[in-house]
């Protein structure tokens, strides 16, 4: 599972940098050696997932059968995965947490990743969210009863 959300977020390895992809792996990091693609990219499904539930069977309103009524939705999914993967990410590095042990001193020295690296995943994140949104759609939208022909 780690090597499937792994591939697909390092689709975007040169937005968001080598160093935090290495990190998110697991690799680089005595003080962190998960691989957090796992947990970040099934929330970003399940998050995605919910939202379009919500659209099609909770609102399901006719009034919001139309492509921005649809919109309304697919915004609120890429904002809310946004600040997921950005959240996510930026605790550890507020926590002092990436950081790897230098060859020659033997020390704890800090990983070279800045907060608009951090920020350039989030914006990864909310990128594979509008795509899992939009394949959710089109996979359970045509039982909704008033708004099975939104987007199209």
């Amino acid at each position: 599972m780690g090597e499937f959300f792994g591939s697909i977020y390092c689709w975007f390895e040169e937005f968001f940098g080598l160093d935090l992809a290495n990190y998110l792996w697991g690799e680089s990091s005595p003080q962190q050696t998960t691989n957090m693609f796992i947990g970040i990219g099934l929330t970003m499904l399940l998050v995605s997932f919910a939202i379009v539930v919500v659209y099609y069977y909770v609102f399901n309103h006719p009034k919001l059968n139309n492509w921005w009524g649809w919109l309304i939705f697919f915004g609120s999914n890429t904002v809310i995965n946004f600040i997921i993967g950005w959240q996510w990410v930026l605790k550890d590095y507020y926590a002092g947490k990436m950081v790897k042990i230098d060859k020659t001193t033997g020390k704890l020295v800090d990983l070279p990743i800045s907060s608009s690296d951090i920020l350039a995943f989030g914006v990864s994140n909310m990128i594979l969210a509008m795509l899992a949104f939009f394949t959710f759609s089109y996979l359970i939208k045509w039982r909704s009863t008033n708004c099975s022909r939104a987007p199209f």
